[in-house]
Order: C-alpha cells, then structure tokens, then sequence
C-alpha cells in the first residue's frame, strides 16, 4: 500500500509540474508578432539610412545651381543633421547664417531680397530624404499620377497650417520601386506668391548619381524640369552639382553668428 502511495504522489507532481512548466506555457501563448508595412516616407528613410544620417553632427558640400543658363546659387553649405542650424559661405564671401527661425545675413546682402528662400530651399533638396517625418508633414500614400509609364511608387506631401517658412507647398515624390531611394520630387514655391499662381508652375528635382559617403547615399547630381501631373518631367530648366560631401564634427561648438551680421 505504501508503494503504492508513492507511486501515485510521484506520477502526480509529474503531472503538476508539467502543467506549470513556464517554457511550455510560453511556447503556448506565444504568438508570431503582426507584420507592420512600412510607410512610403519610412521606406525611403530605411534606404537613405536615416539613423546613420543622424548619428552625425553636421554634412558639408559645395552646391552650384543654375537655371536657365544663369548661375542662382554658388556656395559651401554646412548644415546640422537634424537641420536646426546652418552656414552658408558664398564664393564671392557673402554668409548666410540659420539659426531654426531666424536668418542672419553679412552686411552685403541686407538687401538682398532672395536670401530667405536660398537659405532654406537648397539644404532642404539635400536633407529631403529626412525631412519626411518633421513635425506638420501630411502624407497621402495612395496618390497617384497620370502618367503612362510608372516604374516608380508615388505620395503627396503637404503640410499642416504654420509649418515652417511655406505650409502651401507641396510634394509629389517619387522613389524607386526596388531600391526605394529618392527619384524625383515635384513642388510648388509659395514664397512670395499665391497657392495658386504657383500650382500654375510647378517643378520637378531629379536626383540622380548617387554617391557613397560614411555609408549613406546622396546624389552627387540634381536636374530640374517642369512637371505637370499628366506627364511627369517636361522641359529641363535647371540642374545643380553637388560636390565635396563630407560629414563633419564640432560644428555646434564653432557656430557663432557675426555681431555686425543683420537679422532678416
């Protein structure tokens, strides 16, 4: 009788504990984790690498810009990764200061009307690939334009009212269907002029020679067009050369603006 006991008091903790094996329990309630499709402007972050990007301090290059035959922009751009400062050193010796909001020019250009929009709108082309999550951005993934041949995917981005410097623009970006880098971008400018005079004259950036620096892809080469939404890329108005492109280190600490510079 007493084997018998025994015998039954053994096969029952064997049983109770297999009931409370946790690594059983586990491998019981686990369930696979849902697959999250990533997001138009998340997959062009992945392939532009983002999080390499911003692991740095600052990005450096020269950018020449002509439309229409005409030089418009020539100079050394130095600007934070996460864009909040910025220097502009012209090759003539004119700078452009950006501290978030607030512009501050060297004396030869205090009447330059142009220097707001130019000390903006180019380092905003270079650091586009990760403007794509910046507080206000309004995206619509699903948009889609009329053009025959499509070997790209599309989406539209706007912006909330009071974001930054022009909350009526907006973009049609394009990217590659494989690698997911930037393609093209369609825009208007606002700056200056009504919603609708500019959506009578939208553009078109073509980002194109994309070169490897620390890792990270950037387009050594940019061309402007004409765009409409029925036919895409129209007339070649304007290129830019993109050159000497370095990541750099110590620039928060150097960033001092010019007592004499003017606030614009």
């Amino acid at each position: 009788m007493k084997k018998t006991f025994i015998t039954l008091f053994a096969s029952l903790l064997l049983v109770v504990s297999c009931k409370k094996d946790p690594a059983k329990t586990k491998q019981i309630e686990e369930k696979p984790e849902p697959v999250v499709e990533k997001t138009f402007a998340q997959k062009i972050e992945v392939a532009h690498k983002k999080d390499a990007f911003l692991a740095k301090e600052a990005i450096q290059f020269d950018a020449f810009i002509e439309f229409g035959g005409n030089e418009v922009f020539n100079a050394n751009v130095t600007v934070s990764t996460t864009s909040d400062i910025a220097k502009i050193t012209y090759k003539n010796g004119d700078e452009i200061y950006v501290n978030k909001e607030n512009i501050f020019v060297s004396p030869s250009l205090e009447a330059n009307p142009g220097v707001r929009f130019h000390a903006y709108t180019w380092s905003y082309f270079f650091l586009f690939p990760y403007k794509l999550s910046d507080n206000g951005t309004i995206w619509n993934d699903t948009f889609k334009t009329k053009e025959a041949t499509q070997n790209y995917d599309t989406a539209k981005l706007s912006f909330e009212a009071n974001t930054g410097d022009a909350p009526d623009d907006w973009y049609v970006v394009y990217k590659d269907k494989k690698t997911d880098l930037l393609e093209d971008v369609a825009y208007i400018v606002t700056v200056n002029k009504s919603t609708e005079a500019a959506e009578a004259d939208p553009h078109a950036i073509k980002y194109i020679d994309y070169t490897d620096i620390d890792g990270v892809p950037f387009a050594a080469n940019w061309e402007f067009y004409g765009w409409s939404i029925d036919k895409g890329l129209t007339d070649k108005i304007g290129f830019a050369k993109i050159t000497n492109i370095k990541f750099i280190e110590g620039f928060r600490n150097d960033f001092t603006i010019p007592e004499n510079y003017i606030k614009k």
